[in-house]
């Protein structure tokens, strides 16, 4: 696991991980996340001020094309603005898609987002 941190918000990368539950066959890789595209989230100004802080789940589909196709939270911090944040943080980030047989496939894939102040 990689972990970034800012003096609001840390951010868990957690391995990408696709959703298959077999093993991947050969010459297949995983969606990717290129971590130093991603902007540094912006802390919602009214979790700040009611010091919420908890972790966002969200799995994200990257497509054969390399772009975020779709992301949905998995598991909810509890604060909807802090979901909300995490959903538009994953949305400047760059990814490179997985591969199948040497050929680039849409998979879905998991990040974590760990607010904390």
């Amino acid at each position: 696991m990689k972990l970034l941190t800012t003096t609001m918000a840390a951010i868990a990368i957690a391995a990408c991980t696709s959703a298959g539950a077999h093993a991947a066959p050969a010459g297949s890789t995983k969606p990717k996340a290129d971590l130093a595209s991603c902007a540094k989230p912006v802390y919602p100004a009214e979790a700040r001020a009611a010091k919420h802080t908890g972790t966002v789940k969200l799995a994200f589909l990257v497509g054969a094309d390399g772009k975020l196709a779709d992301s949905k939270v998995e598991t909810s911090s509890g604060h909807p603005a802090l979901d909300d944040a995490a959903h538009q943080a994953l949305k400047l980030c760059k990814f490179g898609p997985a591969s199948a047989r040497g050929k680039p496939v849409e998979s879905w894939a998991r990040v974590d987002y760990i607010w904390q102040l």
